[in-house]
């Protein structure tokens, strides 16, 4: 008796465990803050410095004349220099999740009055351009399966405000089960457009719903009424689990004989929407009541007729395409079938814009390398997220090529204040462009920088490295190089003179490559099918301490 009781214990158990949501990740940061707090839903929010190493805080110092605002919004993160910052959480790959970027513009006295336009991104994917900022709080979100270890969450300048500066007030991740929104292809991300709680008096989120969605209210709406029942609804069964609260109460039409209940969406900027209605009958009807309706969108007829159940509820998704409509509007209407001697009823509504596949991000290789460059400079440590992605928004100091997987084709490192030697970074192996100078780069010049088959220049001017000028640079007939000057200093006694040997025969080999004549201690030396006029005089100079000697090279003439 005892086993078949531990038994029954362990099923249930298991039971349980399998009914409650995989919530690995419930995560709320303060943007602009250090401080840590729970609110009045009891959810707990973070100071953002272990998320972000760019931008700097802001107190919002004026609140619109409001004297009732959300915490998080008192403070944000703005970002005057860099061209795109982003925020990087640590969550897994394969994760569903449901990710807010929360913002409120107020200007503060030093700012001009009207508010920035930047784009929004994550994990190197479009999200939405931030524009027509309101004076109220808002937030945009999107849910996806992540297929990196973690994700970002980026501000960056918008190709047509490029004088704008980007902020954000908050972020929130929150880990949805995997079986919620099965109706989209998990390879497409849902962009929100609106989550409603029809005849709601105020919003619905944690802890009425579990995954903290946000159901916003709609009390009343004209010629419409609300009807409420707190009555048990049995949500169970319904395979994207919204919160009971928002299934108690709806809206109808006031007028019982009305056929019509429509539901507009404006200015939508993606071909196919994706939309679940939830429907519950709240009122015990007689035998001779029967409510019974059927979706349109734009005219067109999307549904069998609909009866909400009585206690329990019904959910209906719907994957529309409105390219056809042509001008980015659309409407759902209800229209009351002819047996139906009740007008129609909704309870809630999800709606979003499906987004394009999630990309698979720059050439892993890539972005590895890069992070070896980060971990040797700390300067370059402020840059995160994707290093190419979204098209048109690389890190500043990388070029990339705009293909399905892209690859990193340009280092511009010139004045980046880099000290310490060069790490290897040939992984990089689609580089043309390497610009390392003006820094305080140090030790030989690396062999591998000759091993790049792609690159056609390498500017290692203003810095101070020694030793000799690898061979792999000096016998490469394939690189075309312009140097625009190289200093070489702290030379070791014994190999100065092969030293600077080495390097005016270097650079003379770019001169004579590009088919310039010049001159070596006043002998002229005069290359190959050199077309030209122009000429570059070059002297070495002696002396009796050869081992400080410091020897500047003119700039390459462009024949």
């Amino acid at each position: 008796m005892t086993n078949i009781l531990v038994l029954y214990l362990e099923i249930l158990l298991v039971l349980l465990a399998l009914s409650m949501p995989t919530l690995g990740v419930f995560l709320s940061i303060d943007c602009g803050s250090s401080d840590s707090f729970t609110d009045a839903n009891n959810i707990t929010w973070v100071g953002d410095d272990l998320y972000i190493k760019s931008g700097k805080s802001e107190t919002v110092t004026s609140v619109n004349n409001s004297s009732i605002i959300a915490r998080p919004y008192t403070t944000r993160r703005v970002f005057p220099t860099t061209k795109k910052n982003c925020y990087s959480i640590g969550v897994g790959r394969g994760e569903h999740v449901l990710l807010r970027a929360h913002f409120y513009y107020v200007t503060n006295k030093d700012e001009k009055l009207s508010a920035p336009v930047f784009d929004l991104q994550f994990d190197g994917n479009p999200w939405a351009i931030v524009e027509n900022i309101s004076a109220d709080p808002f937030y945009k979100e999107v849910i996806y399966l992540t297929k990196f270890d973690a994700i970002s969450v980026c501000v960056a300048r918008n190709q047509d405000y490029p004088d704008d500066v980007p902020f954000i007030s908050a972020i929130e991740v929150r880990s949805l089960d995997l079986g919620l929104y099965a109706g989209v292809d998990p390879n497409y991300p849902l962009l929100g457009i609106r989550r409603i709680n029809y005849g709601g008096n105020e919003s619905v989120r944690f802890p009425d719903d579990k995954y903290d969605r946000i159901w916003q209210e709609l009390p009343s709406s004209k010629d419409f009424i609300t009807v409420k029942n707190d009555t048990r609804i049995v949500v169970a069964d319904l395979p994207d689990k919204p919160p009971e609260s928002v299934l108690q109460t709806a809206l109808y039409n006031q007028n019982l004989s009305g056929s019509l209940l429509c539901i507009k969406f404006p200015n939508l900027t993606n071909d196919k929407i994706y939309t679940i209605f939830y429907f519950s009958e709240l009122l015990n009807l007689t035998s001779s009541d029967k409510r019974s309706f059927s979706i349109y969108v734009n005219r067109k007829y999307i549904s069998h007729p609909i009866i909400p159940p009585y206690k329990t509820a019904l959910g209906l998704n719907f994957t529309t395409d409105i390219s056809a409509f042509g001008d980015g509007n659309y409407q759902y209407c209800l229209n009351r079938t002819s047996d139906s001697t009740l007008p129609p009823i909704i309870n809630a509504l999800e709606a979003f814009q499906i987004g394009i596949p999630l990309t698979d991000g720059t050439d892993n290789r890539h972005v590895k390398a890069l992070s070896t460059l980060q971990k040797a400079f700390v300067q370059l440590q402020d840059w995160s997220g994707d290093p190419c992605l979204p098209n048109g928004s690389p890190w500043d100091w990388v070029e990339c090529t705009y293909t399905q997987t892209p690859q990193i084709t340009a280092l511009r490192l010139s004045g980046y204040e880099l000290q310490g030697s060069l790490p290897d970074f040939s992984a990089l192996d689609t580089l043309q462009l390497i610009d390392l100078s003006n820094n305080s780069l140090s030790g030989e010049i690396p062999s591998f920088l000759g091993n790049f088959h792609k690159l056609n220049m390498l500017n290692l001017a203003n810095n101070s490295f020694s030793g000799l000028i690898p061979s792999s640079l000096t016998n490469n007939s394939n690189l075309t190089l312009t140097v625009f000057w190289l200093k070489i200093v702290n030379l070791v006694s014994n190999l100065l003179t092969r030293t600077i040997v080495s390097a005016f025969l270097f650079y003379f080999g770019f001169l004579s490559q590009m088919g310039c004549p010049f001159k070596l201690n006043g002998q002229s030396v005069q290359p190959r099918n050199c077309n030209t006029g122009k000429s570059v005089e070059v002297t070495v100079f002696g002396g009796q301490d050869q081992s400080t000697t410091n020897q500047e090279l003119p700039s390459v003439c462009n024949c």
